[in-house]
């Protein structure tokens, strides 16, 4: 099994878009990983006013100034504006302006401006240009600009890979495929998503239902979901992985409640796993496919994690080579956890009266802790912790009180929670309460 990294490369050189021809080219790579179902949209399909967009090319694209020529945007991948359509004429450089993108980050890099696959009432030509190349143009003379583009009807693709568990319930995964040569955003969270469906599958008891769906941003999504029908109430929470590859902290984006099971999952494994972190509500930290699956009639708790920003967003500069293997990992490994702790989280109920001398033989369940009143000066916070978890959990097998709130409460990891319940069950005094 190749790395994360040799993932992402092994994704990353194709010309994505919503419809395209790199993103049909790139598909024999995924599904060489994992056997997607994929399902086609064709260009002109709406659903609430997403409209899949045709494939288009760029045939040229030249600006010249007094007929030398000064950039043929055809030397990047994003030198003309997606969706741009033929231009030709003569204009002052003050005119030209507002048809010219540059990154204000990246100056020598060229941007990827996008804003036409969403805007199909309002497509503008314009070139994307190295901040410090146009800054070198001079104001006098006359521009001239030439651009020959062509659209052509096609199909959007969607790829779903699902898993199934003892519950026909799915957390999803979800990341996108349709930007060109940029490997942080988002196939960083293509590679991953992969690679956590591939370790998945490796288990052989798997309490949820698992499912990764790559699409284009938004339009991708909103058309698998309509397409999924009634079949969508299976989906019981959402990941979004979107440009987790950097070496920039791991941030996690909360669900528009915020209170989810999943919420909780997530912010118990990050502040056992990191300490101290950044997180912030619904769509204060980043913005993407989380309003599609948390949407009215849908209603899917969906959570982010992202490592925005970085210096290469939306440029030619996103490459594999400004990708951390490390970081990575780290977002598989994390995802994983946040997974395991859905997996761990249930309730129990006791199955016996009264107070249990844990310290008796026919139990064996006192974890060893400093006495009170004769050495508690000594004892370690998580000794303490142990120690009043211990003489709380029996009230806690109330049939509602889960693990993760156990955890949380005692400020303990809930893996090592759910070995010491483990215990209790294995023992007879309580029976786990199946799901709802």
């Amino acid at each position: 099994m190749k790395s994360v990294i040799d993932l992402v490369r092994s994704l990353y050189p194709h010309a994505y878009s919503v419809v395209s021809e790199g993103s049909d080219q790139a598909l024999p790579a995924f599904c060489s990983e994992l056997p997607f179902e994929v399902t086609e949209y064709a260009s002109g399909s709406e659903i609430n006013g997403w409209i899949v967009p045709p494939a288009w090319r760029v045939l040229h694209a030249r600006l010249y100034r007094d007929g030398s020529l000064v950039y043929d945007a055809t030397s990047s991948p994003l030198g003309v504006a997606a969706l741009s359509p033929s231009m030709t004429g003569r204009f002052t450089l003050e005119q030209l302006r507002s048809h010219l993108f540059c990154s204000e980050v990246e100056p020598d890099a060229v941007p990827y401006h996008w804003t036409n696959l969403y805007r199909p009432s309002n497509r503008q030509w314009g070139l994307c240009i190295p901040k410090n190349l146009l800054a070198s143009l001079p104001d006098t003379g006359v521009y001239e600009i030439d651009i020959a583009t062509e659209s052509r009807p096609g199909t959007m693709k969607v790829l779903d890979y699902l898993l199934t568990g003892e519950d026909p319930r799915a957390i999803l995964l979800n990341a996108h495929n349709c930007h060109p040569f940029q490997a942080n955003d988002d196939i960083s969270g293509c590679a991953v998503g992969i690679r956590v469906m591939q370790r998945l599958s490796e288990r052989r008891n798997r309490r949820f239902s698992y499912r990764l769906v790559i699409a284009p941003e938004l339009i991708g999504t909103v058309h698998w979901l309509h397409k999924l029908g009634q079949h969508a109430r299976q989906l019981a929470f959402a990941i979004m992985l979107k440009s987790i590859g950097n070496d920039a902290p791991l941030k996690l984006q909360e669900s528009f409640s915020g209170a989810s099971a999943i919420d909780r999952a997530a912010h118990h494994v990050f502040k056992h796993r990191f300490g101290t972190y950044g997180s912030g509500a619904f769509r204060t930290v980043y913005g993407n496919d989380e309003t599609v699956f948390d949407s009215p009639g849908y209603a899917i708790p969906s959570i982010s994690l992202t490592r925005v920003p970085f210096s290469q967003y939306h440029t030619d500069a996103d490459t594999p080579a400004s990708l951390s293997a490390a970081a990575l990992d780290e977002s598989t490994d994390t995802v994983l956890e946040i997974l395991d702790a859905m997996e761990l989280d249930r309730a129990y109920r006791a199955n016996f009266t009264g107070l249990i001398a844990l310290s008796h033989p026919r139990y064996d369940l006192y974890r060893p802790a400093p006495a009170p009143g004769i050495d508690q000066h000594g004892r370690t916070a998580t000794e303490r912790a142990w120690h009043h978890l211990m003489t709380c959990l029996p009230r806690y097998f109330d049939g509602n009180t889960s693990l993760l709130q156990i955890a949380d409460r005692h400020q303990l990891p809930i893996r090592e929670v759910a070995v010491y319940v483990g215990q209790w069950v294995a023992k007879g005094l309580a029976s786990p309460v199946a799901m709802t």
